[in-house]
């Protein structure tokens, strides 16, 4: 058991960050930096440091993967498949008069603005 027990938010491997780092850089530099990291939920300071450290012990940066309009297009098109899904079994239970043929065009549909992703 952790030192400090199970508690969900904490870790045993955190350390005190009590040193501060300062640098300049170029006005476009610190606009994609800080895209970045909006893009990776993280501050700027938080990204800096993870791709600092990583660096220092010559291993590859451990970060949030980059959520992007693209993941956001998926999601909807996971919703939309989820909906035709209840559609196809309410209609096969006949509760719903929708034909085959619907079905088959809205999947197919489907499927095509997914394989544009």
């Amino acid at each position: 058991m952790p030192p400090r027990g199970y508690r969900k938010g904490f870790s045993d491997d955190r350390q005190p960050v009590d040193r501060q780092l300062y640098t300049r850089l170029p006005a476009a530099v610190y606009a994609e930096l800080k895209s970045e990291a909006r893009a990776r939920s993280m501050t700027t300071s938080g990204l800096s440091r993870a791709v600092l450290v990583a660096y220092r012990a010559r291993r590859t940066v451990s970060v949030p993967r980059a959520h992007g309009p693209r993941d956001e297009a998926l999601r909807q098109l996971a919703r939309i498949g989820n909906n035709l899904n209840q559609l196809a079994r309410q209609a096969n239970a006949g509760l719903v008069p929708v034909t085959e043929n619907e079905l088959r065009s809205a999947l197919s549909s489907l499927l095509a603005a997914a394989s544009r992703l």
